[in-house]
């Protein structure tokens, strides 16, 4: 079970150093945008908006009337405030919160993957689409942040990606699509550091002494040196389904 407790306090913390450092999910969110038909819409549902990535890209390409967003962390209100207004905004977990309303376009950049229940929430959202409305999603696979759950012995057991696709095909799945990218650290501390400033070590809490920090080290390094650099790999995945 993912710690949501965790997760909002992870990314409470990070919200500040988040969209510098988030520079896998800026090229999602431009290329979730590019999924999309039509550039018009009554109404849009955006999903752990964050500081408003996604939210810019929406801004930006697309033509509406209504907009309303969701995070876990209530701050997040404070910068969407600054990119869309007014807006609805709906503070929360999304496994939790009621949606009572229907809209045309639901959208969520690199969140749902922190969900328990992963089918349970996409049907929730389906249901809540109106009439030809569309649902369009990034989230991350089996491989992301592989060498990571590798040398703290993480299993990912919330969801696979192949499983997920299965229970996708009763809907109108237009798009199911993969890819990888491997970013370049000096060391690997600097990834530490890398996923503590994008909220992303919210994955598990760790109580790192010297010793195994020194081990951990080691073994990435062993394992994951590549021509003197570390390499991390992301692995988004795109969804998009239509009612």
């Amino acid at each position: 079970m993912i710690n949501k407790a965790l997760v909002k306090k992870r990314f409470s913390k990070s919200l500040k150093t988040y969209e510098e450092n988030a520079i896998i999910q800026k090229i999602m969110a431009k290329k979730l945008i590019k999924l999309l038909d039509s550039k018009e819409y009554n109404s849009i549902f955006e999903i752990g908006c964050a500081t408003g990535i996604l939210t810019k890209e929406i801004k930006n390409t697309l033509n509406f009337k209504e907009y309303s967003a969701n995070d876990i962390v209530e701050k997040s209100q404070e910068y969407i405030n600054k990119i869309i207004y007014p807006n609805t905004f709906l503070a929360g977990d999304i496994e939790e919160i009621k949606l009572n309303k229907k809209y045309n376009l639901i959208l969520s950049n690199a969140s749902l993957q922190w969900c328990n229940d992963i089918e349970k929430v996409l049907e929730k959202l389906i249901n809540s689409l109106e009439e030809k409305g569309t649902l369009a999603i990034s989230i991350f696979g089996d491989n992301n942040l592989k060498e990571i759950k590798d040398v703290f012995h993480i299993e990912n057991n919330t969801y696979s990606s192949a499983k997920l696709r299965k229970s996708l095909e009763k809907y109108n799945l237009i798009k199911f699509e993969e890819e990888e990218f491997k970013i370049e650290f000096e060391n690997p501390i600097m990834i530490l550091k890398h996923l503590k400033l994008t909220g992303v070590n919210a994955i598990k809490e760790f109580a790192l002494t010297k010793k195994k920090l020194k081990e951990f080290e080691e073994e990435y390094i062993r394992k994951y040196q590549n021509n003197g650099k570390v390499l991390l790999t992301y692995n988004p995945v795109y969804i998009k389904i239509t009612k």
